[in-house]
């Protein structure tokens, strides 16, 4: 999705000339740290961070939340295996959640898994998509649970103009080569609160305390032992390049989507899965939902032998809990002393016979991506000849 071009190859000629690779120095800003201030301001937060994933992002975000072992933590069945196992190593239990035909976690069925134990929820913008921000955020306030976005497929998309990421106590991105903006891989955290900006900084990068270049930066928290999660200037002077692409991206994509949405929309039978904020999303995908999943596999077949890439969102690995739900249980961490699931009290139980409103869901559900180098013209002829097909 992403673009590389002479822009990147020139900022790491220039990094290489000067002979700095590594993300701290004493007597000058990094292009890490001029990342994180041009992130920060472009999606109006307080602090940023890269880090080594997104998933570390996610991990970073619950420690410095506060998580603790045994808690539980609600996400969607339908997400990437990164943010169950995200919880898991920080000693959580993940607690699956139905999601809605908007491909969101069910807010409604959210506050009927609330326990004494429930102390966090992560809602994930799937596929460029915006879950429902405002029911998330409403039932956090109420009942005071941590909320945590995981924005990982979703970098640059907004609800009701302001961007997703800043609604919840901390944002997780992914910078992983399939996103909008990459490096390949890697990860973002922001948050607008100082303390666990400080505890997010100390605790992916242990040694950043003893480093001269960051002295002082640690004044409200009591340094302590962290990880190794940091990058390297290389990670930061691509990003600072495709940063500068953001924008520029999700007109191109958003321009394509919305050719096909106004060939598609009205087509009896077909459902288009727009999320919570059709203008906000960033448009990467095209979703079309259908009443049987036989209906699905079918037409799906049809659609590709015409030369559209439509897949069952369920034929992707680990994007959806009933493929990765084995591991929960003995085989959720490689030292049973530290198993989640072995060590609590309660038992939970996985059972794909307690997601099946989320199986239905997705087993009607098929995707493509929008192929950003696609003309306007050339999407103009494929919205028609897709609309002629669903008719």
């Amino acid at each position: 999705m992403y673009y590389i071009g002479d822009e990147e190859i020139e900022a790491l000629k220039n990094l290489f000339k000067k002979k700095k690779l590594f993300r701290y120095s004493s007597d000058h800003k990094t292009e890490c740290d001029l990342f994180e201030e041009e992130f920060a301001t472009h999606i109006k937060s307080s602090h940023a961070l890269i880090l080594s994933s997104g998933t570390n992002a996610l991990v970073t975000a619950m420690i410095a939340a506060g998580i603790q072992p045994g808690d539980e933590v609600l996400i969607p069945t339908y997400t990437f295996v990164a943010t169950a196992a995200a919880v898991v190593q920080v000693g959580a239990i993940p607690i699956l959640v139905n999601i809605d035909e908007n491909l969101s976690l069910d807010i409604t069925e959210a506050k009927t898994k609330i326990t004494n134990k429930t102390k966090a929820l992560i809602l994930v913008h799937m596929d460029g998509l915006v879950a429902d921000v405002a029911s998330a955020k409403k039932m956090t306030d109420e009942t005071g649970l941590i909320f945590i976005e995981d924005v990982a497929q979703a970098i640059g998309a907004s609800f009701e103009n302001q961007y997703l990421g800043t609604f919840g106590l901390f944002g997780c991105f992914s910078l992983n080569e399939n996103k909008n903006i990459s490096c390949g891989e890697g990860g973002i955290l922001i948050t607008n609160k100082r303390e666990l900006f400080e505890k997010a900084f100390c605790y992916h990068d242990t040694p950043m305390q003893f480093s001269p270049s960051k002295k002082g930066f640690l004044n409200q928290i009591t340094p302590f032992m962290g990880a190794s999660m940091r990058v390297s200037e290389i990670q930061g002077a691509i990003m600072r390049v495709q940063l500068g692409r953001l924008n520029k991206i999700l007109g191109e994509l958003r321009a394509r989507k919305n050719i096909f949405i106004e060939h598609l929309i009205n087509i009896k039978n077909v459902q288009l899965v727009l999320g919570y904020s059709p203008i906000g999303e960033c448009s990467s995908s095209l979703h079309l939902q259908f009443s049987e999943p036989s209906i699905t596999m079918s037409l799906g077949k049809i659609l590709r032998e015409h030369g559209f890439s439509f897949l069952p969102v369920t034929a992707r690995p680990a994007h959806v809990s009933w493929k990765y739900t084995h591991l929960f249980g003995a085989q959720g961490h490689a030292q049973p002393s530290r198993n989640p699931f072995l060590l609590s009290e309660s038992a939970y139980t996985y059972e794909t016979g307690n997601y099946l409103s989320s199986v239905d869901i997705l087993m009607r559900t098929v995707k493509m991506e929008i192929d950003i180098e696609l003309s306007l013209e050339e999407a103009v002829k494929q919205a028609q000849t897709l609309a002629k097909l669903l008719a």
